[in-house]
């Protein structure tokens, strides 16, 4: 079971791979604390099968460094946020069995995203929080989505094998996206697109379609309606669209239950917060 009881500096991980499950295992042992300044919040958003469970899971147990790119870290900030995240899978002698999970542990699940740097600041510490990662199962456009209207940025997910294998589906997804874009709180004053936070739109199950890597993120989107790129034209003035695969290949079905071969190997699943970090950051000026 992972157990989370402080916030930890991660001043001991691995150059080229994170493993979450012990780095969080060890935070009641060896936790040092990080400065509680205000953080940049970032929301996780999606309905029911909209895939955020496996995303999480990517991020917080199987995620692998990008070469020549900032190594990001992902951790549950709390028992239950680490419990949830450890029902999500089990380990298997052929892979990773998939294990289907409850509801989000309330609205205020919390993950932390830490940068790592190959080398010790002044404080012998070789990570910091930059962000928080706060998932939502709130009904498109709801007020009471956790620190919305104090976001940093939203990521807005979408399942690409699912809506295409299914026109209800299909329907139902856009009809949720574009009534939560319109819903985003927007720029006071501001002439349209008045929604200034960034927008990542994140397909996730990419996995599960042959040609993903040669198919255009934003006309794959459009695919499932045209509405769906006017929306974020109309409403967003940065947004983004993102081409996300949670375990790298498409699941098999052993023993009645959908199993990954191997170890799963995420892809793009830190280009949407990467792109978010970079859009809140201070530039400096020419």
């Amino acid at each position: 079971m992972i157990h989370v009881t402080r916030e930890v500096v991660l001043d001991d991980a691995s150059p080229e791979r994170y493993d979450s499950r012990t780095q969080c295992s060890r935070v009641s042992q060896r936790g040092v604390c990080v400065q509680n300044e205000r953080r940049r919040s970032i929301i996780l958003w999606g309905p029911p099968g909209s895939g955020k469970s496996l995303y999480l899971s990517s991020l917080v147990m199987w995620l692998t460094r990008v070469r020549d790119e900032q190594p990001f870290a992902v951790l549950p900030a709390d028992d239950a946020a680490a419990s949830w995240i450890g029902r999500r899978s089990a380990a298997r002698a052929d892979g990773v069995a998939l294990t289907p999970t409850g509801p989000l542990p309330g609205e205020t699940a919390l993950f932390r995203i830490y940068a790592i740097s190959d080398t010790a600041d002044a404080t012998r510490s070789r990570s910091a929080v930059v962000a928080d990662l706060t998932p939502s199962e709130a009904a498109a456009g709801d007020p009471s989505s956790p620190r919305l209207n104090d976001a940093a940025g939203v990521m807005l997910l979408l399942p690409v094998a699912t809506m295409a294998a299914s026109a209800e589906a299909r329907d139902a997804y856009v009809s949720w996206f574009t009534t939560t874009l319109a819903r985003l709180p927007e720029q006071p004053g501001a002439a349209p697109p008045a929604v200034w936070m960034p927008v990542a739109v994140c397909l996730t199950q990419t996995d599960e379609a042959a040609d993903a890597t040669r198919r255009d993120a934003l006309q794959w989107l459009e695919s499932f309606g045209s509405e769906t790129v006017r929306a974020l034209r109309a409403h967003c003035a940065r947004f983004s669209v993102f081409k996300v695969s949670s375990l790298g290949r498409a699941p098999r079905r052993r023993d009645g239950i959908d199993v990954v071969v191997g170890s799963p190997e995420s892809r793009g699943v830190l280009a949407p917060i990467r792109w978010i970090l970079a859009e809140t950051t201070p530039r400096a000026a020419a």
